[in-house]
């Protein structure tokens, strides 16, 4: 069984929305209540604590203090205390920080509204032939799934898999509202919703070279440019930002304690810097889906570089790596490969893929990053300094020779087709020469 989580957009209406900014704030408001209990009970030196006893003693004492919150649905302020269990298991487990307050922002947050049977998606808003704990495939292009305390919300496509649902949840971007579908599939069910790539093509193997200037450089010679409408949208981001350090707000936290409110023209551009922000990581996000798609279903093998990301964010191309987002590159290329057969080999992180040349093993200490072209040393090899690398990392694949042979120009063109048809512009890399010493 495979499990997948469906993001759909939903159309509510004002009333609606209402009701999801209250079911944020419940969930957020029982999320640091819950906080603050714990940190008081464990200085007063109680242990064992649990986020299942803070919810039996929130649910206790609810109805007196805060009746409020029974406007919502119940799994809005319970599945909070879920939340905060999680944040303490990755906090004893070294994998996060001290769990912290949830702040209030304006455009975002999210809650749970349901596990399993209670989950209900219908063909009308009235909730008639509804379908529950199963996803389904009717032909319409609307679907409606149903919201606890509130009724029937209208999403703007209909749920694409076939299988049992474990639970959903509404999360507020912008403006925006989506439904996170958790939906339990079978392996038939995903190669029935996921094309497979062919045999033929899925016998290859190759080795990317993750960069700032171009996405990343494949060692069949082809290199992935970065979207380019992001460029035009990121000089609105400037002027944008420039225009509203301008307009009256607290711009200390002297001002902020005092009181200083933000104009209404604050408040405007605010939000139009937020779409701009919100569609530049959208353009962003569809990218990186499309392309890692694309690789995980032409190759059978992959190998990459194990990049010490937050090293390189205190570097001075801080801004060029965060906006490239190596981790979620590679978190992206691991989970798709395992489900379509492909084997990925990660790097040693210190092994120099752009330092070595790729024809004869040599290393070269004093290559800089100003340095574009490679040229060996000691057999007169030239090369692209990116194409290079992806080379010596296409040559860390065990049996990259025997088990997996070289691209055809057929597949070489097929597979550039395909980047194009899904708007990802490729250029062809030259592979290099020999030059007289």
């Amino acid at each position: 069984m495979i499990t997948l989580a469906h993001r759909i957009q939903l159309m509510p209406n004002n009333k609606q929305r209402t009701y999801f900014r209250k079911a944020i704030g419940c969930c957020r408001f029982a999320y640091n209540w819950g906080l603050a209990e714990w940190q008081r009970r464990y200085k007063e030196g109680e242990r064992g604590l649990t986020g299942r006893k803070l919810r039996n003693h929130f649910n206790a004492i609810r109805g007196e203090e805060f009746p409020w919150t029974y406007e919502v649905t119940k799994y809005a302020t319970a599945h909070a205390f879920d939340d905060l269990q999680r944040a303490f298991d990755n906090f004893f487990a070294h994998r996060a920080k001290y769990p912290t307050m949830h702040k209030k922002r304006d455009g975002y947050g999210s809650f749970y509204i349901g596990a399993g049977q209670e989950i209900k998606l219908s063909d009308t808003h009235k909730g008639l032939k509804h379908l529950r704990n199963t996803a389904h495939n009717i032909h319409g292009k609307h679907q409606y799934i149903n919201v606890p305390n509130l009724g029937y919300i209208k999403m703007a496509e209909r749920l694409r898999f076939v299988g049992k649902i474990l639970g959903a949840k509404i999360l507020q971007d912008g403006d925006k509202f989506f439904v996170s579908i958790q939906v339990q599939i079978t392996e038939e069910e995903y190669h029935r919703t996921h094309a497979l790539a062919s045999e033929k093509s899925k016998c290859r193997a190759v080795g990317i070279d993750f960069g700032l200037d171009e996405a990343m450089t494949l060692s069949d010679g082809i290199a992935i440019h970065n979207p380019r409408t992001i460029r035009k949208h990121q000089r609105k981001i400037t002027r944008l930002s420039r225009q509203l350090s301008k307009r009256h707000h607290a711009k200390t936290k002297q001002e902020r304690l005092q009181g200083v409110k933000r104009s209404n023209n604050y408040r405007k551009l605010s939000r139009s810097l937020g779409r701009e922000q919100r569609h530049i990581a959208a353009i962003r996000r569809d990218f990186m889906q499309k392309l890692t798609t694309i690789l995980v279903k032409h190759y059978r093998a992959i190998c990459i570089e194990d990049l010490n990301v937050k090293g390189m964010q205190r570097g001075k191309l801080a801004k060029s790596v965060s906006d490239m987002a190596f981790g979620e590159l590679r978190r992206q290329i691991e989970y798709k490969a395992a489900m379509n057969g492909c084997n990925v080999t990660i790097a040693d992180r210190f092994y120099p893929s752009s330092k070595t040349c790729s024809n004869c093993g040599e290393k070269k200490d004093d290559l800089t990053l100003r340095d574009r072209i490679f040229v060996c040393p000691k057999c007169g090899h030239v090369i692209n300094r990116d194409l290079n690398a992806a080379l010596n990392l296409l040559s860390l694949i065990p049996n990259v020779g025997t088990d997996y042979p070289k691209l055809t120009p057929a597949d070489l063109t097929a597979l550039q087709s395909r980047f194009f048809t899904n708007g990802i512009a490729t250029s062809k890399v030259e592979t290099g020469r020999q030059h007289k010493l």
